[in-house]
Protein backbone atom coordinates (compact mmCIF):
# COMPACT_ATOMS: atom_id res chain seq x y z
CA UNK A 1 0.00 0.00 0.00
CA UNK A 2 1.45 3.38 -0.95
CA UNK A 3 1.99 6.06 1.68
CA UNK A 4 -0.29 9.07 1.69
CA UNK A 5 1.39 12.45 1.16
CA UNK A 6 1.41 14.89 4.03
CA UNK A 7 -1.61 17.18 3.46
CA UNK A 8 -0.64 20.61 2.20
CA UNK A 9 -2.98 23.47 2.99
CA UNK A 10 -3.70 25.85 0.18
CA UNK A 11 -1.95 28.54 2.23
CA UNK A 12 1.23 26.40 2.23
CA UNK A 13 1.34 26.02 -1.55
CA UNK A 14 3.03 29.41 -1.90
CA UNK A 15 5.60 28.46 0.75
CA UNK A 16 6.40 25.28 -1.18
CA UNK A 17 6.82 27.21 -4.41
CA UNK A 18 9.06 29.80 -2.74
CA UNK A 19 11.26 27.09 -1.23
CA UNK A 20 11.57 25.16 -4.49
CA UNK A 21 12.11 28.33 -6.52
CA UNK A 22 14.97 29.52 -4.30
CA UNK A 23 16.61 26.10 -4.11
CA UNK A 24 16.26 25.70 -7.86
CA UNK A 25 17.90 29.09 -8.44
CA UNK A 26 20.82 28.04 -6.22
CA UNK A 27 21.20 24.75 -8.12
CA UNK A 28 21.09 26.47 -11.50
CA UNK A 29 23.83 28.86 -10.37
CA UNK A 30 26.02 25.88 -9.49
CA UNK A 31 25.53 26.10 -5.70
CA UNK A 32 24.30 22.55 -5.17
CA UNK A 33 25.29 22.59 -1.49
CA UNK A 34 23.26 25.76 -0.98
CA UNK A 35 20.26 24.18 -2.71
CA UNK A 36 20.45 21.17 -0.38
CA UNK A 37 20.73 23.41 2.68
CA UNK A 38 17.58 25.27 1.70
CA UNK A 39 15.66 22.06 1.09
CA UNK A 40 16.95 20.29 4.23
CA UNK A 41 15.96 23.25 6.42
CA UNK A 42 12.28 22.73 5.59
CA UNK A 43 11.25 21.56 9.07
CA UNK A 44 7.50 21.64 8.34
CA UNK A 45 6.45 18.08 7.34
CA UNK A 46 3.98 19.54 4.85
CA UNK A 47 6.91 21.15 3.05
CA UNK A 48 9.66 18.57 3.65
CA UNK A 49 7.44 15.75 2.37
CA UNK A 50 5.99 17.65 -0.56
CA UNK A 51 6.34 15.94 -3.92
CA UNK A 52 8.10 18.93 -5.51
CA UNK A 53 10.64 19.17 -2.68
CA UNK A 54 11.41 15.44 -2.84
CA UNK A 55 11.75 15.54 -6.63
CA UNK A 56 14.16 18.47 -6.49
CA UNK A 57 16.20 16.73 -3.78
CA UNK A 58 16.49 13.72 -6.07
CA UNK A 59 17.62 15.85 -8.99
CA UNK A 60 20.22 17.74 -6.97
CA UNK A 61 21.68 14.51 -5.56
CA UNK A 62 21.79 13.07 -9.08
CA UNK A 63 23.64 16.15 -10.27
CA UNK A 64 26.12 15.71 -7.38
CA UNK A 65 26.82 12.16 -8.53
CA UNK A 66 24.93 10.55 -5.63
CA UNK A 67 22.59 8.10 -7.38
CA UNK A 68 21.64 6.20 -4.22
CA UNK A 69 20.38 9.36 -2.53
CA UNK A 70 18.62 10.42 -5.73
CA UNK A 71 16.88 7.05 -5.96
CA UNK A 72 15.84 7.29 -2.30
CA UNK A 73 14.00 10.56 -2.88
CA UNK A 74 12.38 9.45 -6.14
CA UNK A 75 11.09 6.33 -4.35
CA UNK A 76 9.59 8.57 -1.69
CA UNK A 77 7.83 10.44 -4.50
CA UNK A 78 6.49 7.10 -5.75
CA UNK A 79 5.22 6.25 -2.28
CA UNK A 80 2.94 9.24 -2.66
CA UNK A 81 2.26 8.92 -6.39
CA UNK A 82 3.15 5.44 -7.69
CA UNK A 83 2.66 6.52 -11.31
CA UNK A 84 4.63 9.78 -11.03
CA UNK A 85 6.27 10.03 -14.48
CA UNK A 86 9.26 12.13 -13.38
CA UNK A 87 10.18 9.74 -10.57
CA UNK A 88 9.71 6.71 -12.85
CA UNK A 89 11.87 8.29 -15.56
CA UNK A 90 14.58 9.26 -13.07
CA UNK A 91 14.73 5.81 -11.50
CA UNK A 92 14.81 4.15 -14.92
CA UNK A 93 17.74 6.30 -15.96
CA UNK A 94 19.59 5.60 -12.72
CA UNK A 95 19.04 1.88 -13.33
CA UNK A 96 20.53 2.15 -16.83
CA UNK A 97 23.49 4.09 -15.46
CA UNK A 98 24.22 1.24 -13.06
CA UNK A 99 24.25 -1.55 -15.63
CA UNK A 100 27.40 -3.14 -17.08
CA UNK A 101 28.52 -4.12 -20.58
CA UNK A 102 29.02 -2.35 -23.97
CA UNK A 103 25.34 -1.69 -24.56
CA UNK A 104 24.96 -0.49 -21.04
CA UNK A 105 27.87 1.92 -21.58
CA UNK A 106 26.03 3.48 -24.53
CA UNK A 107 22.83 3.57 -22.47
CA UNK A 108 24.69 5.20 -19.59
CA UNK A 109 26.01 7.91 -21.91
CA UNK A 110 22.57 8.65 -23.34
CA UNK A 111 20.77 8.31 -20.01
CA UNK A 112 23.37 10.42 -18.20
CA UNK A 113 22.99 13.22 -20.74
CA UNK A 114 19.22 13.12 -20.45
CA UNK A 115 19.35 12.99 -16.66
CA UNK A 116 21.67 16.00 -16.43
CA UNK A 117 19.38 17.94 -18.75
CA UNK A 118 16.41 16.96 -16.62
CA UNK A 119 18.15 18.07 -13.45
CA UNK A 120 19.06 21.47 -14.89
CA UNK A 121 15.73 22.13 -16.62
CA UNK A 122 13.88 24.97 -14.98
CA UNK A 123 10.33 23.84 -15.52
CA UNK A 124 10.97 20.19 -14.67
CA UNK A 125 11.42 21.06 -11.01
CA UNK A 126 7.89 22.42 -10.61
CA UNK A 127 5.07 19.90 -10.54
CA UNK A 128 2.54 20.00 -13.34
CA UNK A 129 4.67 21.95 -15.81
CA UNK A 130 6.86 19.28 -17.43
CA UNK A 131 6.40 15.52 -17.40
CA UNK A 132 9.59 13.51 -17.96
CA UNK A 133 9.12 10.34 -19.96
CA UNK A 134 11.30 7.24 -19.81
CA UNK A 135 12.44 7.86 -23.39
CA UNK A 136 15.98 9.22 -23.03
CA UNK A 137 15.86 10.72 -26.52
CA UNK A 138 12.34 12.09 -26.55
CA UNK A 139 11.40 15.63 -25.56
CA UNK A 140 9.40 16.23 -22.38
CA UNK A 141 5.68 16.58 -22.76
CA UNK A 142 4.37 19.93 -21.57
CA UNK A 143 1.01 20.27 -19.89
CA UNK A 144 -1.10 23.32 -19.26
CA UNK A 145 0.04 25.77 -16.55
CA UNK A 146 -0.99 24.50 -13.12
CA UNK A 147 -1.96 26.24 -9.90
CA UNK A 148 1.65 25.78 -8.80
CA UNK A 149 2.87 27.60 -11.91
CA UNK A 150 0.62 30.53 -11.13
CA UNK A 151 1.74 30.46 -7.51
CA UNK A 152 5.38 30.51 -8.59
CA UNK A 153 4.81 33.54 -10.79
CA UNK A 154 3.11 35.22 -7.83
CA UNK A 155 6.06 34.25 -5.61
CA UNK A 156 8.52 35.75 -8.09
CA UNK A 157 6.50 38.96 -8.22
CA UNK A 158 6.34 39.11 -4.42
CA UNK A 159 10.11 38.56 -4.23
CA UNK A 160 10.68 41.39 -6.70
CA UNK A 161 8.39 43.69 -4.74
CA UNK A 162 10.14 42.75 -1.51
CA UNK A 163 13.55 43.53 -3.00
CA UNK A 164 12.22 46.85 -4.29
CA UNK A 165 10.90 47.73 -0.82
CA UNK A 166 14.24 46.82 0.73
CA UNK A 167 16.06 49.04 -1.77
CA UNK A 168 13.67 51.90 -1.05
CA UNK A 169 14.19 51.46 2.69
CA UNK A 170 17.97 51.46 2.23
CA UNK A 171 17.69 54.64 0.18
CA UNK A 172 15.50 56.27 2.85
CA UNK A 173 17.89 55.17 5.62
CA UNK A 174 20.83 56.59 3.66
CA UNK A 175 18.98 59.87 3.16
CA UNK A 176 18.08 60.03 6.87
CA UNK A 177 21.71 59.44 7.83
CA UNK A 178 22.92 62.09 5.37
CA UNK A 179 20.44 64.56 6.88
CA UNK A 180 21.57 63.66 10.39
CA UNK A 181 25.25 64.13 9.54
CA UNK A 182 24.53 67.47 7.85
CA UNK A 183 22.56 68.60 10.92
CA UNK A 184 25.42 67.53 13.21
CA UNK A 185 27.89 69.57 11.15
CA UNK A 186 25.69 72.66 11.55
CA UNK A 187 25.38 72.10 15.30
CA UNK A 188 29.13 71.69 15.85
CA UNK A 189 30.12 74.89 14.05
CA UNK A 190 31.11 77.88 16.16
CA UNK A 191 33.37 80.94 15.81
CA UNK A 192 36.80 79.57 15.02
CA UNK A 193 35.41 76.01 14.75
CA UNK A 194 34.56 74.71 11.29
CA UNK A 195 32.71 71.46 10.59
CA UNK A 196 32.33 69.79 7.20
CA UNK A 197 30.58 66.60 6.12
CA UNK A 198 32.99 63.84 5.12
CA UNK A 199 30.92 60.83 4.06
CA UNK A 200 29.13 59.48 7.14
CA UNK A 201 31.14 61.67 9.52
CA UNK A 202 31.82 65.31 10.36
CA UNK A 203 35.37 66.63 10.22
CA UNK A 204 36.03 69.47 12.67
CA UNK A 205 38.95 71.83 12.11
CA UNK A 206 40.02 75.05 13.82
CA UNK A 207 40.75 78.30 12.01
CA UNK A 208 43.75 79.12 14.21
CA UNK A 209 46.47 77.00 15.80
CA UNK A 210 45.43 75.58 19.18
CA UNK A 211 48.94 75.25 20.62
CA UNK A 212 51.51 77.99 21.32
CA UNK A 213 54.41 75.56 21.11
CA UNK A 214 54.94 71.88 21.73
CA UNK A 215 51.76 70.60 23.42
CA UNK A 216 50.87 73.75 25.38
CA UNK A 217 47.44 75.09 24.52
CA UNK A 218 46.85 78.78 23.89
CA UNK A 219 43.96 80.36 25.85
CA UNK A 220 41.98 80.63 22.59
CA UNK A 221 42.75 76.99 21.79
CA UNK A 222 41.52 75.86 25.21
CA UNK A 223 38.31 77.91 24.77
CA UNK A 224 37.58 76.42 21.36
CA UNK A 225 38.07 72.87 22.55
CA UNK A 226 35.77 73.65 25.49
CA UNK A 227 33.09 74.91 23.09
CA UNK A 228 33.38 71.81 20.92
CA UNK A 229 33.34 69.55 23.99
CA UNK A 230 30.16 71.21 25.21
CA UNK A 231 28.48 70.53 21.87
CA UNK A 232 29.54 66.89 21.99
CA UNK A 233 27.93 66.38 25.41
CA UNK A 234 25.16 63.79 25.38
CA UNK A 235 25.72 62.73 21.77
CA UNK A 236 26.08 59.12 20.74
CA UNK A 237 29.07 59.29 18.41
CA UNK A 238 32.57 57.98 17.86
CA UNK A 239 35.18 60.73 18.23
CA UNK A 240 38.65 60.39 16.71
CA UNK A 241 41.30 63.05 17.30
CA UNK A 242 44.32 63.45 15.04
CA UNK A 243 47.21 65.58 16.20
CA UNK A 244 49.12 67.60 13.60
CA UNK A 245 52.56 69.02 13.10
CA UNK A 246 53.94 70.68 10.03
CA UNK A 247 56.98 69.36 8.22
CA UNK A 248 60.01 71.41 9.27
CA UNK A 249 63.60 71.32 7.99
CA UNK A 250 65.69 68.65 9.65
CA UNK A 251 62.69 66.69 10.95
CA UNK A 252 60.96 63.66 9.38
CA UNK A 253 58.46 64.75 6.76
CA UNK A 254 56.18 61.72 7.10
CA UNK A 255 55.24 58.90 9.46
CA UNK A 256 53.66 61.01 12.21
CA UNK A 257 55.33 62.24 15.36
CA UNK A 258 55.23 61.94 19.13
CA UNK A 259 54.44 65.65 19.39
CA UNK A 260 51.37 65.25 17.16
CA UNK A 261 50.20 62.33 19.32
CA UNK A 262 50.66 64.39 22.50
CA UNK A 263 48.57 67.19 20.99
CA UNK A 264 45.79 64.68 20.28
CA UNK A 265 45.95 63.44 23.88
CA UNK A 266 45.80 67.00 25.28
CA UNK A 267 42.79 67.74 23.07
CA UNK A 268 41.10 64.53 24.26
CA UNK A 269 41.61 65.60 27.87
CA UNK A 270 39.97 68.99 27.19
CA UNK A 271 37.07 67.50 25.23
CA UNK A 272 36.49 64.90 27.95
CA UNK A 273 36.32 67.53 30.65
CA UNK A 274 33.93 69.74 28.66
CA UNK A 275 31.64 66.98 27.39
CA UNK A 276 31.51 64.73 30.44
CA UNK A 277 32.56 61.77 28.32
CA UNK A 278 35.32 59.51 29.65
CA UNK A 279 38.74 59.61 28.05
CA UNK A 280 38.14 56.08 26.77
CA UNK A 281 35.38 57.50 24.54
CA UNK A 282 38.02 59.24 22.41
CA UNK A 283 40.43 57.68 19.92
CA UNK A 284 43.73 59.51 19.49
CA UNK A 285 46.44 59.22 16.85
CA UNK A 286 49.14 61.17 15.07
CA UNK A 287 48.37 62.40 11.59
CA UNK A 288 51.02 62.20 8.92
CA UNK A 289 52.98 65.40 8.38
CA UNK A 290 51.89 65.34 4.74
CA UNK A 291 48.25 65.62 5.90
CA UNK A 292 48.73 68.91 7.73
CA UNK A 293 45.50 70.85 7.06
CA UNK A 294 47.06 74.29 6.50
CA UNK A 295 50.07 75.85 4.85
CA UNK A 296 52.57 77.32 7.25
CA UNK A 297 53.66 76.32 10.73
CA UNK A 298 51.51 78.19 13.25
CA UNK A 299 48.06 77.04 12.10
CA UNK A 300 49.19 73.42 11.97
CA UNK A 301 49.82 73.41 15.73
CA UNK A 302 46.37 71.90 15.96
CA UNK A 303 44.20 68.82 15.88
CA UNK A 304 41.46 67.53 13.60
CA UNK A 305 38.39 65.91 15.16
CA UNK A 306 36.33 63.33 13.25
CA UNK A 307 32.86 62.78 14.71
CA UNK A 308 30.87 59.77 13.43
CA UNK A 309 27.30 59.52 14.79
CA UNK A 310 26.13 56.06 15.86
Amino acid sequence: MSASPTPVRRADELRVVLLVSRARAAARSGDLDGALRLLDEADDPALAGHRDVLDLLARVHAQRGEPARAAEYWRRVQEQQPRDPAASAGLARLDRLGRRGPRAALARHRAGTALAAAVCAVAAITAGTVVLTDDADGPPERSAPSLTDRAERLAQRLDAEHRARQEQERARASARRADAVAALARELRAPGVDAAVRGDAVEVTFTDGLFAEADRLTPVGADRLAVLGGRLAGRQADVEILGHTAAVPGAPDSGGSVLALWRALVAARELSAASGRPLTAFTTASADQQDAPYPGLARNRTVTVLVTPD
